[in-house]
């Protein structure tokens, strides 16, 4: 389905010299250009709590959304998860430790899920995101 939608003449130029230069027709640039910054929807298999949070996420502010990205979980969460896993390795865990291991193992990857969506939307809304390495200098949890 094609729909037609009105840019100024100068976006316009703006297209057809990437598309001159990248050797494609403007309509290919545009939805290139369109799709890598547009954010994807939200994955329907996520839970739905998860999922209906994500989709609010869109109406937030920039700052509200640089606030979930640079998020960090809780240092004592942080403390019972390591050890626990470490408990788990060494299969002295309890049904109990289990339990509670599988439960920040959730809040970490609802972090982690909530950390990605903010940095897409910022990312969508024209911001400049951290490299890896700027990520990888970042706590896991604040001190």
């Amino acid at each position: 389905m094609i729909k037609a939608v009105s840019i100024s003449d100068d976006l316009y130029r703006r297209l057809e010299v990437v598309a001159q230069q990248s050797h494609r027709s403007v309509e290919e640039v545009a939805q290139h250009t369109l799709a890598a910054h547009l954010p994807l929807p939200v994955e329907s298999e996520l839970p739905e709590p998860l999922r209906t949070e994500l989709q609010a996420m869109e109406q937030l502010s920039e700052d509200a959304l640089w606030q979930i990205a640079e998020s960090v979980m809780n240092p004592d969460k942080v403390a019972m998860f390591d050890l626990l896993l470490e408990r788990h390795k060494e299969e002295t865990l309890t049904p109990a430790g289990r339990s509670m291991l599988d439960q920040l193992r959730q809040e970490a990857d609802a972090l982690m899920l909530r950390k990605a969506h903010a940095y897409v939307l910022l990312k969508s809304r024209g911001h400049r995101l951290p490299t890896l390495a700027e990520l990888q200098n970042q706590p896991l949890s604040q001190p």
